[in-house]
């Protein structure tokens, strides 16, 4: 049973996200997102209690080294805090420091602006992360092995306590002083290592990433050992509760609850505070209804949109054209298939299963479709699934 989610975060909770699942410390599924509320699918298949963990870049998060930490708490933040000001170029009051419990003592410092986006974007879909730990300090450096990971024009390094993460350009120009400060210690490098090849001279041992889920397992496999991460959320951005709720499985109760407290109050009221009041419910039920029918309405004159509706007619593409486009794009589609699919009159679009060799597969399998006049978008996103790549998508036409 999974145990653990693990979510490696972009640069702010619009970008991409890509996810891993794991059980006693193994994963077992993976895959990616188009940003953090698109989670909400993933997270209505997920178990009630569950460790949730996320993965900041590197990029957005300072360490530091304390040479001689005092030994008063108050102190050692605040040293830790002087330390890292300058180094992120920000005024002390917005930032957020924690100090490693262990020595040797390492500041991390990130600012409050950045941590309170991310921790907005996932309670807006009821997922409650109580953990969040920058990449670096997540890829296994040790004192022994300098560890170097690529991820899509970033370079993750990590050496003992200390770390950082850049873009190539950037860290072309910082690894080679990194790795002379470490001359005894062995050099790893996941991912594509001809950087990192061509900047030591020194043997570097090459361990290939086959997907981008190679790299969340190096996550997973921190967040699982004895030795727990640096934590971000700590102090005031502790989270009180590790456990992932969520309202859907109480929804009914919930409902249930709310009409018996509406029907205790609406007995002692006057007949016309209880009109008002069953006319108030049906129009909420009613708002409720016509957001789940059409989802891509925005405005609130619901009344307005439905005559609209009925007075133009309701015009959706036909089955054996919007199949006929469909046919075209998987046929010039190389390593994709269709598992399932269903087709919705009512909005003129299919909903359909799809299996990929490559998640490559599924970005071109997209843009034919686009070729063809068919609009496809994710549901939930895709995921990694054994040696294949899987996900909901539905497609109606332009």
């Amino acid at each position: 049973m999974t145990d653990l989610l693990v979510f490696k975060l972009g640069r702010t909770p619009d970008d991409p996200v890509s996810w891993g699942a794991f059980a006693d410390g193994a994963q077992t599924e993976a895959g990616r997102v188009a940003n953090v509320a698109a989670l909400s699918a993933i997270a209505d298949r997920a178990p009630e209690h569950i460790r949730l963990a996320a993965v900041l870049q590197g990029e957005q998060v300072a360490s530091r080294r304390i040479a001689n930490p005092p030994k008063q708490a108050s102190k050692l933040h605040a040293a830790a805090t002087f330390l890292l000001e300058d180094e992120l170029a920000q005024p002390i009051d917005d930032l957020h420091v924690v100090v490693t419990a262990a020595a040797p003592r390492i500041a991390y410092a990130v600012s409050k602006r950045v941590l309170d986006a991310w921790i907005a974007a996932f309670d807006a879909i009821g997922l409650c992360v109580a953990e969040l730990a920058p990449d670096y300090a997540l890829i296994g450096g040790s004192q022994s092995a300098l560890i170097f990971a690529t991820d899509k024009g970033r370079v993750i390094a990590a050496c003992g306590t200390t770390g950082f993460a850049a873009e190539t350009d950037l860290a072309a120009r910082i690894v080679p002083s990194f790795i002379d400060a470490a001359p005894e210690a062995s050099i790893i490098a996941y991912g594509d290592s001809a950087e990192v090849a061509a900047w030591s001279d020194r043997p570097v041992e090459k361990r290939p990433f086959a997907h981008e889920a190679d790299l969340i397992a190096l996550f997973g496999k921190a967040f699982a050992s004895k030795i727990a991460p640096i934590n971000l959320l700590a102090g005031a951005y502790r989270r009180r509760s590790a456990v992932n709720f969520r309202f859907g499985p109480y929804r009914r109760a919930a409902v249930l609850a709310a009409a018996l407290a509406l029907a205790v109050i609406v007995s002692g009221a006057s007949a016309g505070l209880r009109d008002i009041r069953i006319a108030r419910a049906y129009e909420t039920s009613a708002a409720a209804m016509h957001r789940a029918a059409f989802p891509t309405f925005t405005g609130t004159d619901v009344r307005g949109h439905v005559r609209q509706m009925l007075s133009g007619g309701a015009r959706s593409a036909s089955f054996l054209d919007m199949s006929s486009r469909l046919a075209l794009s998987l046929e010039a589609a190389s390593g994709v298939a269709v598992d399932r699919i269903r087709f919705d009159a009512a909005r003129g679009q299919f909903i359909m299963s799809i299996r990929s060799e490559t998640d490559v597969g599924i970005e071109s399998f997209r843009s034919l479709l686009d070729a063809n006049g068919v609009i496809a978008s994710d549901s939930g996103g895709y995921r990694r699934l054994a040696d294949a790549w899987v996900g909901e998508m539905s497609a109606r036409a332009k």
